[in-house]
């Protein structure tokens, strides 16, 4: 029998919107391989792409993410590869497979936009802190109860949300495991905005995906890179930083349109060149 997958892909009429929908609604979306794997494989392809300018990841759940799945932390996932969860090997193992995954998000030059309605708890918070953007309904939750397990966050649950929020609210959340609604989460600073309803929330979504097709592709692209790793940079080496990426920039054949855009008046018409 034929498994349905587990991370579905769909594109837009102009190919230029990819949705990855998480899609294990009979165990509220819990982080088993196949939706690791998938994630991956897709979020792989995606990045050959060229057309592609916006990915949005949602829930075909009423939930986003319940967070891992235990059977798979406890090796029982029979679709796994055998992790050894000692010392070096799991540090190794670690790095390079499960954090690698939440990587390719940071790293991809698209933007990636997290679509919450529901909980979002444990490996799935991460998932959502991995991305670029992050949308939730008022109903929403939030909460990483990996202490409560004797454990950490560790897809990047402490190191993204320090970079996202305060130090104090890093620990209050990573710590003491506190549940948090969307409110809370938006006043922290892990929320880019928070809506009553579904439709509230695909109506802020799809502005947020306007404005950013309205930019040139490659100034998002190497602007997000570039706005990921001052973060350990010093003021002066962000200078240097985005002085090195606009002379770049400054002679693609997309700033000569944007300019020529603006004198005319017109929308430009982007070529990602």
């Amino acid at each position: 029998m034929v498994q349905e997958p587990k991370v579905l892909l769909e594109m837009d009429d102009t190919g230029q919107i990819a949705t990855l929908w998480l899609n294990r609604p009979e165990k509220m979306n819990a982080l088993n391989w196949a939706i690791f794997s998938q994630l991956a494989d897709h979020l792989d392809a995606l990045s050959f792409n060229k057309k592609v300018r916006i990915i949005l990841l949602k829930s075909k759940a009423k939930v986003f993410s319940a967070g891992i799945d235990l059977k798979f932390l406890a090796g029982q996932d029979p679709t796994a590869p055998k992790f050894d969860f000692t010392g070096s090997p799991f540090r190794y193992g670690m790095k390079t497979t499960l954090q690698n995954i939440f990587t390719k998000i940071a790293t991809l030059e698209i933007p990636v936009i997290a679509v919450i309605d529901g909980i979002c708890y444990g490996s799935g918070f991460e998932l959502a802190l991995a991305c670029d953007f992050r949308y939730a309904t008022t109903q929403s939750t939030f909460q990483m109860k990996e202490s409560y397990l004797g454990i950490i966050p560790d897809l990047g649950g402490s190191t993204r949300l320090s970079r996202l929020v305060n130090v104090s609210h890093t620990k209050e959340l990573c710590l003491a495991g506190r549940l948090v609604n969307a409110i809370e989460g938006f006043r922290m600073g892990f929320l880019n905005g928070v809506a009553n309803t579904p439709e509230d929330l695909e109506g802020d979504v799809n502005s947020m995906v306007q404005s950013l097709l309205r930019a040139a592709p490659l100034a998002v692209g190497m602007g997000k890179r570039m706005i990921d790793a001052l973060y350990t940079e010093s003021c002066a080496e962000g200078l240097d930083r985005e002085a090195m990426v606009n002379s770049v920039l400054i002679n693609t054949k997309d700033f000569k349109i944007g300019v020529a855009s603006f004198f005319d008046k017109e929308d430009p018409k982007w070529r990602g060149k």
